[in-house]
């Protein structure tokens, strides 16, 4: 029996569906075969970033107070009462010019009497140096006396002495005449040095002795004088009334701060920068100058001075050392109020071009910088000379070129000659990827 029609299709169909299925797993098998021939083992998925020329620049940051860098300030040196003040704040005054005065008390009385010490202490030192005749004269005549007084004591002595010897008078007799004697004596030998000292001069140590007193009468003069000079407040340079302090009629004990006047054109800034910068600091560095005050203004400035010493500041924060320095301002110092807190920056580095690469692809190894540069899809150990360390990047002198693609954060897995798969589109240090 001849088979039906329909199970001749459906015999061919199969034919077909198997046909078609042999051809399907040929294909899929070329292709997987070709797939698995030209796959390459996956290296290390490591992140990278490129050597690249930058500028680099290396700041130092601190906060400090604006102040005068010439001035003057005014203080009672003794207590005493404000006569007259006769300027403002912000009035502008000049050289001479009288700023206001203090009660002078018994002041000009004390510099008259000095000035009369002094002098007599001069006409004492003249006196001695250049005696009158007439002083002379009166001392040999004094001499001479003193002698014949001293000649006469003797005589009644001896007198005394033999009447005591023969029991005729007393032993407090005795005494008497030759306390007499002594001090006729005495008498005569003081006569004799003044004589001489008039007729020769004072010897050495009399002559300092009289010089001394002198030195001291002039010292004395002209303390008095300056004490009465400081009761006139007078400006010795031209410039702006800072601060007035005192009002006319107030009591002020010695020490206080009455007037100050400054050169509103010059200012500098006083800062503590901490111990940790300190090392990177030099006279001559540049510096920028801000202030809250004035949020839209920056001034140029100059590292002027570091101390060669530190301080221990206590703050809110507890202690830290500070080495003080002093920031003078170059140019424009508009707006710069003595007083104002000010931020400053400090650049210690200022290279125009420098090779650097983020600080996170250096490690150190057994004593030297490394850095791993992928080529060709393989890790190289190369050793840099570094340089600079500055925000996210670190200067290289040699032992990379521009260009050249490192490996960030290369870890101790990381070994020369390892296969390396660089990852896409994960930001590196330093911004790159």
């Amino acid at each position: 029996m001849l088979p039906s029609l329909k199970q001749k299709l459906a015999k061919m169909s199969w034919k077909k569906l198997l046909a078609g299925a042999l051809v399907l797993g040929l294909v899929v098998s070329a292709v997987a075969f070709i797939i698995i021939k030209n796959k390459k083992p996956a290296g290390i998925p490591v992140k990278t970033a490129r050597a690249e020329i930058k500028p680099v620049q290396d700041n130092v940051f601190a906060t400090g107070r604006v102040r005068l860098v010439e001035k003057q300030e005014f203080y009672s040196y003794e207590e005493t009462t404000v006569k007259k003040i006769n300027v403002n704040p912000g009035e502008t005054v000049h050289k001479g010019q009288v700023l206001g005065l203090l009660d002078i008390d018994d002041l000009g009385d004390k510099l008259s009497n000095a000035k009369a010490n002094y002098a007599v202490q001069q006409s004492n030192l003249e006196n001695a140096l250049n005696p009158r005749p007439e002083e002379i004269a009166q001392l040999r005549a004094d001499y001479k006396k003193a002698g014949a007084d001293y000649q006469n004591a003797q005589k009644k002595y001896q007198r005394t002495k033999q009447l005591y010897d023969q029991n005729a008078i007393s032993a407090q007799e005795l005494e008497a005449a030759e306390l007499e004697l002594i001090a006729k004596e005495t008498e005569y030998k003081n006569a004799d040095a003044r004589l001489k000292i008039k007729e020769s001069g004072p010897t050495g140590p009399e002559l300092a002795s009289l010089e001394a007193q002198v030195e001291q009468a002039r010292i004395q003069m002209e303390l008095a004088q300056q004490e009465l000079d400081r009761t006139t407040l007078t400006a010795e340079m031209d410039g702006v009334v800072i601060a007035v302090e005192v009002a006319e009629g107030d009591h002020v004990n010695p020490g206080t701060r009455l007037i100050t006047i400054g050169n509103t054109d010059k200012v500098e800034v006083t800062a503590g920068v901490s111990e940790a910068d300190s090392g990177r600091l030099k006279t001559g560095q540049q510096v920028i100058v801000t202030a809250a005050a004035l949020p839209d203004r920056e001034y140029a400035g100059v590292l002027h001075s570091v101390s060669p010493g530190a301080l221990v500041q206590t703050g809110n924060q507890g202690s830290q050392i500070e080495v003080p320095v002093i920031v003078r301002i170059t140019g424009d110092s508009e707006g710069l109020r003595t007083g104002y807190t000010v931020d400053l920056t400090i650049t210690t580095v200022d290279i125009e071009k420098a090779l650097v690469v983020p600080y996170e692809t250096v490690v150190e190894k057994d004593g030297k910088s490394k850095v791993y540069v992928v080529e060709n899809g393989t890790a190289r150990e190369k050793t840099v000379e570094t340089g600079l360390n500055v925000e996210l990047y670190t200067e290289i002198k040699s032992g990379l070129k521009e260009g050249d693609t490192v490996v960030v954060s290369p870890g101790d897995f990381l070994m020369d000659g390892a296969k390396v798969s660089a990852l896409n589109n994960v930001p590196a240090a330093g911004g790159t990827t």
